[in-house]
């Protein structure tokens, strides 16, 4: 095996084993979301006011823009206060779960 063939064969077992590892992180995640979900704290849910588009873009057009990059979505463990906010990102959730 030359030094590129080993090259593309070891950075496809690596994205294999990247893609496992985070397939068992997202079944245990999923497994653990509680039906009573936590008070965000107030950093939190400034934070996530901060960082998506809630009021001028749909969880469905969201996730369709950057779904693929969302591996680790956690926000939706939370409640927050602004209810627009939390279905929002309840549906984001939603949506990144049954795109798997």
């Amino acid at each position: 095996m030359n030094v590129t063939t080993r090259k593309r064969h070891n950075q496809r077992v690596n994205r294999d084993r990247l893609t496992a590892l985070t397939d068992r992180w997202r079944a245990r995640h999923d497994a653990r979301l509680p039906a009573q979900r936590a008070q965000a704290d107030p950093e939190r849910e400034a934070i996530a006011a901060r960082a998506f588009p809630h009021d001028t873009t749909t969880p469905a057009a969201y996730v369709a823009e950057h779904g693929a990059a969302m591996i680790g979505f956690t926000y939706d463990e939370a409640r927050y206060a602004d209810a627009q906010l939390d279905a929002w990102l309840l549906e984001v959730g939603r949506l990144l779960r049954e795109r798997r």
